[in-house]
């Protein structure tokens, strides 16, 4: 199979004409004719009424439309991965990591005289599809919270994990809603994250401990905190919060944090890779994290 031959075909679908199509394909016009009848023969069907003008495709020309676009969409995808320069080291990562930690984190590794080329991907909504763009090479890490469900990878031998720090998850409001929350008997409006969010699950146990369940009532939910942030500033509720992203309003006063008898959620952020991952700038990335984190740790 050809690929030239489908961009051919793209090429005179989208102009109509042979002449204008062979320039788009830096060819002669006899030369994508010829190109043309030889996909058409492949395929044993007629794609192009060259009887009309501008030339239009006949229903097969239609149908492989859709196809021929993704088919040198790939073709192009392929020719791009295995060019080695320019290639990032891609992080998947959580988005409150990618705005909160990483940009700190990845400082000690790279600077504006020697920079170190990276990407980071919060498009993944569940931890299953987090481990499958690794395992797909879609990313060379993952940016993660430790938690239970990661757990059942961690077991493989094919996967290694690196603990990068800690963080800590408890409830935060705005000082008014504060004094709100320790006297009376109302409802409490509570800012919560979505069920496929990593922190809807991490932040079960601050829920749980509570002094007062029954007065949280669901006020709003988002996936990630940097929702979550502007809506308890605003005053429209409380909820539970990483130390990393709201540790500034904390200090101006902005925000407070409630019920500091409650013991903090402890959090746990980890870097994992795939053993299969064929990106040799990731393995060195690694063992340069490995030695300045110490040994690499599994499953605890």
């Amino acid at each position: 199979m050809e690929v030239a031959w489908y961009a051919d075909f793209l090429a005179l679908a989208d102009t109509g004409k042979f002449t204008a199509a062979a320039e788009l394909r830096n060819c002669s016009q006899s030369a994508l004719s010829r190109r043309i009848r030889l996909l058409e023969k492949q395929l044993g069907v007629t794609l192009v009424d060259r009887q009309s003008t501008p030339v239009r495709l006949t229903a097969a020309g239609d149908a492989l439309l859709p196809t021929a676009l993704e088919l040198v969409r790939l073709a192009k995808e392929c020719e791009q991965s295995v060019k080695v320069i320019d290639r990032p080291l891609t992080f998947a990562s959580l988005h409150t990591l990618a705005c909160n930690f990483f940009p700190q984190w990845i400082s000690r590794y790279t600077s504006a005289s020697n920079p170190l080329y990276t990407r980071i991907d919060t498009g993944h909504k569940t931890t299953e599809n987090y481990y499958m763009a690794l395992m797909s090479g879609r990313c060379d890490f993952i940016l993660f919270y430790r938690d239970e469900e990661s757990e059942r990878y961690f077991q493989r031998e094919d996967f290694e994990v690196l603990s990068l720090g800690h963080d800590e998850l408890y409830w935060v409001g705005t000082p008014s809603l504060a004094a709100d929350c320790l006297t009376g008997d109302s409802a409490i409006p509570w800012l919560t994250y979505s069920r496929s969010a990593q922190l809807h699950a991490l932040s079960r146990d601050q829920v749980s401990r509570h002094p007062q369940p029954h007065r949280l009532k669901r006020a709003f939910e988002a996936t990630v905190s940097e929702a979550l942030k502007p809506m308890v500033a605003m005053g429209h509720g409380i909820a539970c919060m990483p130390h990393s992203m709201v540790a500034t309003s904390i200090e101006d006063g902005s925000l407070v944090r409630l019920y500091q008898d409650m013991p903090s959620e402890h959090l746990e952020i980890i870097l994992v890779r795939w053993l299969g991952n064929r990106n040799l700038t990731a393995d060195t990335f690694w063992q340069v994290l490995s030695e300045d984190r110490g040994t690499i740790a599994g499953a605890s």
